[in-house]
Order: structure tokens, then sequence, then C-alpha cells
């Protein structure tokens, strides 16, 4: 430690009356013994009247050696009783009386090896020449066999040995200690304090660095410690032979490491050789600092949106503050959960998330394979955070955080989240200390808003379903990456039916309406078949994020494919479809999906109900098919104001029939139980019909 008397100069500065003039400043006359001392400008005050030796200040300014420190600089601490100790001395005059050893921390090196000195030291290995013990991980010595004499030594045995001789080659001669009560001063190398940001001019030095474990993964070597302060992150690697390294050591905690910068690839990794927790006044400045960057580093890029839409100027902060919460996550390592419905819409706006957050990644995490566990996209086959995701979800992450010391993660609903079927899901996440945050164009329910951290929908600030889940999340997205999207919001608005100003999308992508179709025509017939695989790779390439050549012939022929599929099943459900005319004047079609359509193919219900409807709009200008099976119905509409959220409320306090479902407000679907079916059909039928 520094001696605070003298500020680690082993000097100090004494202040003295001056002897020339007694202190007054003036002098008359002086000693002309004093003068080869003096400078010309002094003796020009003395002509003056000034004392030059003082220059007029009456007092005289020298230097002496430090009394507390004895010239040494140094102060410190006696490392057993802590009592104040002056000059190099680690222990005070009585301690160094006492029988002591001294236990080398794994930064120590032979330079710290005194001669003479007593060590704790541990048995790694006996052998015919004598008995080798490991003075830390660095060091090792041997015991002579004619200097074991009678001690009974095994491996793992810790002993107290004495440092006899130290051979040029750096070999360490030792001979075992008295046995005697030892007190343990433990020894540790004063490394340089460093910064997060400043090891790349440090590689092959010895270091400290001080900060927050913000993650911890156990691998077939050594425990990878990802390491923030308030410059930036770093992975160290402490070797234990497969075994957890420093099992005290959680997520969240402070921590002080003295380890070898090294290259790995082309990042920096810190070789761990010592780990201690912070904890106190030093702990607590870390993380205030460490806060404090955070908030700055997170701060997201507003480049502009693609298009110009009083509609996304209102929802922008809305936007900025999600994804701002998105780069603090992985900033702190933190998973993030992006939950999407499973058609070209949801896809689109879950991929955009996606790449963005790989490529901020890439960007700022040491730790290369941090992409594999802190974003995962997965599907939702129900347009809804239904209780069967939601325990899947959880599962993962508690088990996650179980084994690695994972973060309870960040959830990310795309396209579904804003209805009140989302909050039993919802609420569930939440009881574990998840956050979760919606992103949707569906009609929203005001309740969910008090369980969600935040919630975009476009709703909120006066838009429409027209600015689909693709859009927003696109636009959230180049907030945190510059890469090229344009294609997604285009295929979600071509997907999605979507009208208005958000049609200068197509126009930006650089494909005609017919591409962008079938692009989401070859996702949605894909995702079918992958079930609730999200497929990155394959995802990607269909979306231009890999050769542009392969993903023309894969667009050509998935699409293909689910047009073929689509005539076939549409052909054989034309039959099967009744339409009246209400007393209003809207027309009504009803389609029996179970009995007119293929099971656990493409199309799907909710698709082939769809596609039927678009076939018999054309013959009128209001109208609403209904898709039924057993127990759910699907709805579309064309000319007619429906409310489905609405209807969905109103069917639920007048049937007994375990009525749920919702969606926009002129396209959605319901579930009920089967025995009810009849009941709920004809209770749909005559609401449609009063409109």
């Amino acid at each position: 430690m520094t001696c605070e008397a003298c500020g680690g100069k082993g000097y100090v500065e004494v202040e003295e009356t001056c002897k020339v003039c007694g202190g007054s400043g003036k002098a008359k006359s002086f000693d002309p013994k004093i003068t080869a001392e003096l400078s010309d400008e002094q003796l020009k005050m003395f002509l003056q009247g000034v004392c030059g030796a003082c220059r007029g200040t009456g007092k005289i300014k020298r230097m002496e050696v430090c009394k507390s420190c004895n010239g040494t600089g140094k102060a410190g601490k006696c490392r057993i009783c802590g009592k104040k100790v002056i000059g190099n001395h680690d222990l005070c005059p009585e301690c160094r009386r006492k029988p002591h050893a001294y236990l080398l921390k794994n930064s120590c090196g032979l330079e710290d090896v005194k001669l003479n000195r007593i060590y704790v030291g541990k048995v790694s290995g006996v052998t015919d020449i004598g008995v080798f013990v490991n003075l830390n991980k660095r060091l090792r010595g041997l015991i002579h066999r004619r200097n074991v004499g009678k001690a009974k030594l095994s491996e793992n045995d810790q002993v107290f040995v004495k440092v006899e001789n130290i051979r040029p080659t750096g070999e360490i001669d030792l001979v075992l200690g008295e046995n005697k009560d030892y007190s343990i001063v433990e020894v540790s190398k004063d490394a340089p304090l460093f910064k997060i940001s400043q090891l790349d001019g440090a590689v092959g030095k010895m270091i400290e660095v001080r900060g927050k474990v913000e993650h911890v993964k156990l691998t077939g070597g050594p425990t990878i410690f990802t390491i923030a302060d308030e410059t930036g992150l770093i992975n160290a690697a402490a070797f234990e032979a497969g075994e957890r390294a420093y099992p005290e050591i959680e997520p969240g905690h402070v921590v002080r490491i003295i380890g070898i910068v090294k290259r790995r690839d082309v990042k920096l990794q810190l070789e761990v050789l010592e780990m201690e927790r912070l904890l106190g006044k030093e702990a607590s400045e870390i993380e205030r600092l460490i806060e404090r960057e955070l908030e700055r580093k997170a701060e997201p890029e507003f480049r502009g949106f693609m298009i110009e839409s009083e509609v996304l100027e209102r929802l922008k902060d809305g936007m900025m503050a999600v994804a701002k919460e998105l780069k603090k996550a992985v900033l702190e390592s933190r998973p993030i959960i992006i939950r999407h419905h499973w058609d070209a819409d949801g896809v689109c706006g879950g991929v955009a998330l996606e790449i963005a957050l790989l490529d901020y990644i890439e960007k700022v995490h040491p730790d290369p394979d941090a992409k594999n566990y802190l974003v995962r996209r997965k599907v939702s086959r129900a347009p809804f955070y239904e209780l069967e995701d939601v325990v899947k979800d959880l599962d993962e992450s508690l088990e996650d955080m179980a084994k690695f010391g994972d973060k309870i993660p960040l959830v990310v609903l795309v396209d579904n989240g804003s209805g009140h079927e989302d909050i039993p899901a919802v609420e569930q996440m939440l009881i574990f200390g998840a956050d979760v945050i919606t992103v949707d164009h569906h009609f929203p329910d005001d309740e969910v808003d008090s369980y969600l951290l935040h919630h975009v929908n476009p709703y909120k600030v006066g838009g429409d379903s027209n600015y689909t889940s693709g859009v927003l999340c696109t636009e959230i997205a180049r907030m945190i990456t510059d890469r090229d999207l344009k294609t997604l919001p285009a295929v979600s608005v071509v997907a999605d039916r979507a009208e208005g100003e958000v049609e200068r999308y197509v126009e930006l992508s650089g494909y005609d309406r017919e591409m962008l179709y079938n692009i989401g025509l070859a996702l949605e017939f894909e995702g079918f078949f992958l079930r609730f695989r999200p497929a990155s790779q394959i995802i990607h390439e269909i979306l231009g994020f890999g050769r542009k050549d392969r993903m023309h012939r894969l667009i050509s022929t998935l699409s293909s494919h689910a047009k073929k599929a689509i005539e076939e099943n549409v052909k054989t459900a034309m039959d099967g479809v009744r339409v009246q005319i209400l007393p209003n004047g809207i027309a009504l079609a009803a389609l029996d999906i179970e009995n007119y359509a293929k099971k656990f193919t493409f199309p799907p219900p909710g698709k082939l109900t769809g596609e039927v409807h678009d076939r018999l709009k054309s013959k009128y200008e209001r109208i609403v098919t209904i898709g039924y099976g057993p127990d759910f119905a699907v709805i579309r509409s064309e000319g007619v104001s429906l409310d489905i959220p609405r209807i969905v409320r109103e069917l639920q306090e007048e049937i007994n029939a375990g009525v749920d479902g919702g969606g926009h407000l002129v396209v959605g679907s319901l579930k009920f139980i089967q025995a009810k079916r009849k009941e709920v059909l004809a209770k749909l039928a005559a609401k449609i019909g009063s409109i």
C-alpha cells in the first residue's frame, strides 16, 4: 500500500521560517556566503530590500525523508493482525516473530518466492526421487528423497515447506517445515489495473480487471465468465479440469480478477489466475459505473423510418424503448426469447429482431457462442401466447439457469400478445421474474398493458392493423443494426393484405407483388411442415439472407407446391360451402372444414378459409366466411364492420360453451366445446345478421 503521509514519494516537503530575514521577508543586507546558492534574480531582490532567500515570503521550503515510511514510500497493514506497518514489510514486528507460512496465490511467480521462507503447498506427486509440491498452479518444487525422512505423504496432502534453494534453471528445492501452528499469510501479485477497453494493448501481460459477472458457462474445459465493466465485455476463462471453477462466484457478483490477456481467434480473452468477490463500497461504485454506461451504450440509433408515416412517428418513443431494452439485454448477457405467430407476417417480424440482435451480439459480445444462447426465436401456432408455449419457455429457461447460471429471459411477443387470452401465459412468466414486451397489430385489450414492460401497437396511437408486425419489428430492428431488411416489411404487407401508406414498403423492396406473395407463401408452406421448429437457416434463405440464386430456386419450388396444394383443397372445399343472404344484405358463407378438407395437410383451416373467402368475395360486395370444424370456427370478412373481440366477449357471457378466441377486428377465430357447436354458430350468425 502507498504511504499516505508522503503519497508514495518517500519524502515530504517541510516549511520553516527563513533564517536570513527572520521571517519578515525583508532584508537590507545579507551574508555574502549565501550568494553562491542564489540566482541573479534573487540577488536583485536583496538590492531592492526584499529577502531573496525566501523571495519575500518569510518561509523556506525543504525536502526531508518521510518519517512514516522511512523513505520507502510504502505503508500498509499487517496481513495477520492488521496493525500498521512501515516500509516493504507485510507483517508487523510482533507477527514476524511468531510462526507464519505464506500461501502464494496463482498470480505469484518465481520472482515472488523467497529463500528460507515457509510456504503452504499441496503434494502433487510422490516419486522415487522425492515428493513434488505445488506452491500454486504456476509453481512447483521438489522435496528430495533424502529430506523426506519418515514423513508419510500422499497426493493432495497439504504440507508446510521451506525454500532451501532456487536454482538458475528455476527449479525449487524444498524441505519440510517444522510441525508448528502457523498463521497463514496470503500473497497476491500487484498487477496493473486495466479497463476492459484497454486490454487490446496488453496481450500477453498479467493485469487486473474489476467488473461484474454477467454470465457463467461451464464447458468441457474451462469455466467461462463473461465480465463487464463500464467500458466493455470480456470472457475470462478459469481452468479446473472440467469442474466448475470458483463455484462461489455467481452472475451479478462484482469481482476482482488477476489474469493474463490472450487472443482467441479475433477476440480477447482473460486467462484467470485469481478471482475474488468484491463487496461493500467498492462493489457498489463499480455497479453504479456499469449501470450508467450500460444505459448510454444501450441507446438505440434512430435512422429515420423507411416511409413517412404519422402513425409510426407516434409509435417512435415506444419502439425506441423496445430497441433499448433489447440492446441492454445483450450487454447484460440476458437471454431473449422471440415468440411470434407462425404466419408470414409473424415470421418476418421475428426474423427482423433475430437478425438485428445477432448482428449486435457479433459486434459487442466477447463470447463467440453467445449467438447460440442469447437469442432464441420460437414459433407460436396459436395467434396468442398460449400456456403450452410458456411452459416450454419456462422449463428451458429454468433449466439453463440451474445448469449454466443464465438469467431469467426477456420475452418479446411478435404478432401476438395484445389480447386478454395472452394474460395467463404472460402472468406465469412474470412470476419467475421475466419481463415481457409485445409488438403486435391485433386489436389490444387494455388490461394486458399492466402485465407488459412495453407494448407497441398501432391501435394505441390511432392506427390500425395495416401496420403489420413485420413493419413494426423491422423499424425497431433498424434502430439496432444497419443491415438491409427492406424485404421483410414488404413480404408482411403483401402476405397480410395490408393497405394504405404501408404499401410504400412494397415499392422500396425491389420486388414485385407476385414475388413478395410467393415469398410469403413459401414461408407458410415450409413453416407448416416445420411445425414448432424455427429453422432459422432455412427461413433466412427464403427471405434472402443467404445465396440469392438458391433463394429464387427455393421460393419457386415451395410456392409452386403450396399453390398446387391450395388449388386441390379449395376445389374440394368449395363443394362444402353454403352461402346465405342475411336480412341485412350480408352474404354469410359457411364452410364445413371437417368433412370437406384433408386433415393435417397444407393449407391449414385458417389458410383454407381465407383462400375460399378470396374466391367468394368477387361475387359478393359484403361477405363473411366462416370455416368451422368440430370445436373451432375461422372468420374472414369483406365490406363488413365486424368487431370479433367484442363478439367473443358477448358469446362468453351468453353461452356456456367455453368460448375463447380473438384476432383482428374483421379477421379472427373461435374455440368452443364440441357439443355446443350448433348453438355457438347459430349465435354467431345471428350477431352477423344484426350488424
